[in-house]
């Protein structure tokens, strides 16, 4: 069951088979004890019920799967004979992407340094999200390529695509300061994941990057 859907939405329909016929063959099921799969999280005794006649088996809460995982339930079968059945139902709980990722900070300033070599890295973004499992997994990506800087989609580390490459003909002191923007992007590996940008400001006056040859 996903989290977040309301109270009676069905999980299953359990079904016994009695080869009686008849009023015999007639099967009551109810729901013998329920125990929380992670028991850290508290009591999951009323979680569920089940229909004694049908064996349909509804939720009686809306779960959160940052609280709760998993549930287990005993359920018995009937007969008017007192013949009975049981069977376990475990219910796992699978989650939304409910939040946001969120970016250590909305900006970050790195710098290429003289000489910087392709493949090198020149600073790291970081985000959280508060989702877990698959939806809190943060990747990262450029929201537009760059010729110069690649991101690792996993670690957040910004590196470049290209050697540094000194201008040449100008002295150190007498170089204009000159900065290149990026936005990156956080979000997880689903389609339909949240995504968060941040913006990152390069200084790139040690190089020529985004100048005409000479």
């Amino acid at each position: 069951i996903r989290e977040n859907l309301p109270p009676g939405t069905l999980v299953t329909t359990l079904r016994a088979v009695d080869a009686d016929s008849g009023a015999f063959g007639e099967l009551r099921y109810v729901v013998l004890e329920q125990v929380l799969g992670d028991p850290s999280t508290g009591d999951g005794r009323d979680a569920f019920a089940v229909n004694g006649s049908s064996g349909e088996l509804r939720s009686r809460l809306t779960f959160d799967y940052e609280r709760a995982k998993a549930f287990q339930l005993l359920v018995r079968a009937t007969d008017a004979g007192n013949a009975s059945a049981t069977v376990t139902v475990r219910v796992l709980v699978t989650g939304e992407d409910e939040y946001d990722p969120i970016f250590l900070s909305p900006s970050f300033n790195f710098e290429v340094p003289e000489g910087a070599r392709k493949g090198q890295s020149i600073g790291r973004v970081l985000a959280t999200d508060e989702d877990e499992g698959i939806d809190g997994v943060v990747l990262y990506t450029l929201a537009k390529p760059s010729p110069y800087f690649a991101i690792n989609q996993t670690t957040g580390s910004i590196y470049l695509r290209v050697d540094s490459q000194p201008q040449a003909g100008a002295g150190r002191a007498k170089r204009e300061p000159r900065e290149m923007s990026l936005e990156v992007q956080a979000r997880s590996p689903l389609p339909a994941s949240r995504v968060a940008s941040a913006q990152v400001t390069i200084d790139v006056t040690h190089t020529s990057f985004g100048l005409a040859p000479d």
